[in-house]
């Protein structure tokens, strides 16, 4: 029995259109939950995923989806289900007018959004107003306490978020013209590129008066900015509230109660230290979310709750003075991308090395001098690491009193960070290769580095040495207010210490980049690397017992480490000093192979070919001639009754 084509073809499309039939189906019963770009707006969304599951439904996440408007449209176009919204923001995209009544808002982007088939829940406890913020100095040194206060200056230099620059009803333009101000300089900063930290370090280090933030960014307790009082109620009310598809909620009839179960159940005090503890701790979304959701009864504490997967937390190890907000932070956004299923910790040690080589952390941000130690009279390889990728480049900063020592050779103490730690190695190799050995190094305490000022201004120590990425915002802390000036650096090519410590690099301070620096200074830095267990490099040189073993942990796959130096999006090559993972390095042309590799194969070889020269002799030899066929005969096929010699066509 045989099958025609037609019916073959029928079956074939029958088949297929079940198949498309049970996707959509299976796509059906997912929640899909989104947020936009921003923590705060990420913890609200995992918060709703949470609850969702916490009922029995199937969430899918795409946390974060984008900016404000890439979000909204994704819910018009139902590619979400739900995100959370501020009911101020929800009036601005239909146009409408702002308002300050948190109710009135709620009610009139309820009636509006009714036409589009979306619906606002409930709100969920708390209000995330734009707030204008300058430093304490500019705000009693101007007088400056009010928005309307910024009207008296000549230009108004200011920093903020790109989305807010865009916006048009409550954004940057709208600002200006409701408080008559002169804007000078405008800083436009992404989301998702540390957006907020970089307000708050142009606002600190005096690039911008003014800086653009939410109430409840941890920024403005961390580096006490000053609120600005909104005077004219400019800003309207934002509180926020799952906005879901009417759709989705009658497809999910659990959805609705699920998220009931949020309505005021965060404040402003406890979303600012969710916030706290993912921009300045570096714990995961999840995992912050997990631990808020268990103390705030919302979920029961079970042995998942230890992390958001339930799986050992990824440790990312870090120097006592690393801010999440420079290369540190871009090092641990790489690691989140990277394992989206692990909780990933920070964890500080004066040599972020140590944690990896010992088993501690599974990853390390260091300096490329990490990876040596001194010996003799120059530095050697002593770090079973390797590095993974580029996240940025650290400045050695000798701070000195405006009355304090002229040059670094006339320093006779000089203060650096805890014992061990970046600042540590890198003055004791400085002052090594420059010839200074009658500078005396005085150790601090872990993550004090405030002591050595205080140190300086008692006179016990000359200057202080910090390692750190220009423009870091605790270096900007430290020097703001302060009778300060920098140490250059000179005289490194003179000798021989480019050769004894290859990894310390020439650069430069720029003028401007710390208050009351009028010129550029000469200075040494080192390349920041993300670095993991070494993979088994190549050694050179003698070998000793303490070359060979096994590491304490197990080397990251090339694959993984691949992906991680694409997440940390640096174009910039690993230092030649530095050992750098296999994965990493270029692939080396191998040259011309031998034709022979050994008797046996040349055998096998010579073998298979003689065989198909045999081969293709039995398929094109001639066929063999009859004894009655003569050599020059041509046969020619007989005609058919009917047939001429008439050609076709003639």
């Amino acid at each position: 029995m045989t099958i025609s084509r037609k019916a073959a073809t029928l079956v074939l499309l029958l088949c297929g259109s079940l198949m498309l039939s049970a996707c959509g189906e299976e796509e059906a019963k997912v929640v899909r939950v989104a947020s936009k770009n921003f923590t705060e707006n990420m913890l609200l969304a995992e918060m709703m995923a949470r609850m969702a599951e916490e009922d029995g439904l199937t969430v899918q996440r795409a946390i974060p989806y984008g900016s404000s408007a890439e979000t909204f449209e994704a819910l018009k176009q139902d590619k979400i289900d739900l995100y959370p919204e501020y009911n101020g923001t929800g009036l601005v995209y239909l146009g409408q007018p702002p308002m300050t009544d948190g109710d009135a808002a709620l009610a009139r982007v309820r009636e509006l959004y009714g036409a589009l088939e979306l619906d606002w829940r409930e709100r969920l406890g708390f209000s995330s107003d734009y707030v204008l913020v300058v430093r304490p100095e500019v705000s009693q040194g101007q007088n400056i306490t009010k928005i309307s206060d910024l009207a008296r200056l000549d230009s108004v230099d200011i920093a903020a978020d790109d989305t807010f620059v865009e916006r048009p009803l409550d954004g940057l333009n709208p600002l200006v013209r409701r408080y008559g101000l002169k804007p000078g300089q405008v800083l436009a900063f992404d989301l998702d590129d540390s957006g907020k930290d970089k307000i708050a370090q142009a606002v600190l280090d005096g690039t911008a008066i003014v800086g653009e933030l939410f109430r409840t960014d941890q920024q403005i307790a961390s580096f006490d900015l000053v609120v600005l009082e909104d005077d004219l109620s400019f800003f309207p009310v934002y509180e926020p509230s799952p906005l879901v598809r009417r759709e989705a909620l009658a497809r999910f009839p659990d959805l609705a109660p699920a998220l009931a179960k949020l309505q005021n159940k965060v404040t402003a005090d406890a979303m600012r230290e969710m916030i706290t503890d993912v921009e300045l701790e570096g714990r995961s979304v999840g995992a912050v979310v997990l631990d808020y959701m268990v103390a705030a009864g919302l979920l029961e504490a079970t042995s998942e709750t230890g992390g958001a997967s339930g799986a050992e937390p990824l440790i990312v190890a870090m120097g006592e003075l690393d801010s999440l907000a420079g290369p540190a932070g871009k090092a641990v956004r790489a690691a989140r991308s990277v394992f989206p299923k692990r909780s990933v910790a920070v964890e500080r040690a004066a040599n972020p090395l140590d944690l990896v080589t010992s088993g501690a952390a599974r990853l390390a941000v260091a300096g490329v001098d990490s990876f040596y130690e001194v010996e003799g009279d120059g530095a050697v390889l002593a770090s079973q690491a390797e590095a993974l990728g580029v996240v940025g480049f650290q400045v050695a900063h000798i701070v000195t009193r405006s009355s304090g020592p002229a040059s670094l050779p006339e320093v006779t103490k000089l203060g650096v960070g805890e014992a061990g730690s970046s600042s540590d190695r890198v003055a004791r190799m400085a002052l090594a290769g420059l010839g200074l050995d009658g500078v005396a190094v005085v150790s601090g305490e872990a993550g004090e580095l405030g002591i050595q000022f205080e140190a300086m201004a008692k006179g016990l120590v000359d200057a202080v040495f910090i390692m750190a990425p220009l423009g870091d915002t605790t270096v900007l802390e430290l020097l703001e207010g302060g009778d300060y000036r920098l140490l250059a650096i000179e005289g490194w090519n003179d000798g021989s210490a480019p050769l004894r410590f290859s990894f310390l690099r020439q650069a430069q301070i720029p003028a401007g980049s710390y208050a009351g620096q009028d010129g550029a200074v000469e200075s040494l830095g080192v390349q920041m690397v993300l670095a993991g267990p070494s993979g088994g490099r190549e050694a050179f040189g003698a070998q000793g017992p303490g070359t060979t073993g096994t590491a304490a942990t197990q080397p990251i796959p090339d694959a993984t480490i691949l992906e991680l130096s694409k997440a940390l999006g640096t174009a910039e090559a690993v230092d030649p000093a530095a050992p750098v993972a296999a994965a990493l390095r270029p692939a080396l042309d191998e040259g011309p192979q031998p034709l022979i590799a050994d008797p046996l194969t040349s055998l096998v070889n010579i073998v298979a070919i003689l065989f198909l020269v045999w081969m293709v002799y039995l398929l094109v030899a001639k066929q063999p001639r009859r004894p009655d066929q003569p050599s020059d005969m041509h046969i020619i096929p007989a005609k058919s009754a009917g047939e001429t010699d008439q050609q076709p066509g003639q």
